[in-house]
């Protein structure tokens, strides 16, 4: 029994420090590439170190904004306050990382994501849940790492209050998940 114990604790901090080594070794084959005056050599070299942290990192979710507007990565206007109107649209901007790629069928990546919504009162009581509220899906022949994913709330029927939205970001080409939040206020 305690071999097999020894075993999994070996196991287990092995995995991790497998994509550590790995990681650690693209990126000093980067860095000789560049000594070495070969700039777009050690880029490439770079980017097969982000593709194993990548593939190694849980999803996440990065940069969580109310926004008036949103038209691209790091493009937003971000909103002055977090209280709306009674049936004013609530929109989100955010950047997840660490999703997976699927294929389309036609020779490109693909990104599919979705959110899930919980709506929780001042006091923390849920009000509701709403699955796939919003999702996003990009196809590219690269494997695209800024992704913007602008969400279109209507929380019509709220009560004036304080709120808790609480999402789950859910990765359509794996298992990963990630909870992130906003708090928002309908005005009275």
């Amino acid at each position: 029994m305690k071999s097999i114990l020894a075993a999994l604790v070996v196991l287990a901090i092995s995995v991790p420090a497998a994509f550590a080594g790995e990681i650690t070794d693209r990126a000093a084959d980067a860095e000789k590439a560049l000594q070495a005056g070969d700039g777009a050599g050690a880029l490439e070299k770079f980017r097969g170190a982000e593709e194993a942290l990548w593939q190694a990192m849980p999803l996440a979710v990065q940069n969580v904004k109310q926004v008036d507007s949103a038209g691209g990565f790091g493009i937003y206007s971000e909103r002055a306050n977090h209280i709306y109107k009674p049936g004013e649209k609530v929109v989100l901007y955010m950047e997840p990382v660490g999703y997976g790629y699927g294929s389309d069928g036609l020779g490109n990546s693909q990104i599919a994501l979705s959110v899930d919504l919980t709506v929780l009162s001042d006091s923390g009581e849920a009000l509701g849940t709403f699955e796939k509220i919003g999702s996003v899906q990009v196809a590219s022949r690269s494997h695209n790492r800024e992704l913007f994913f602008k969400l279109d709330l209507s929380l019509d029927g709220l009560p004036p209050g304080k709120y808790k939205c609480n999402f789950l970001m859910h990765d359509q080409n794996s298992t990963k998940t990630a909870p992130f939040s906003t708090d928002i206020e309908i005005a009275g």
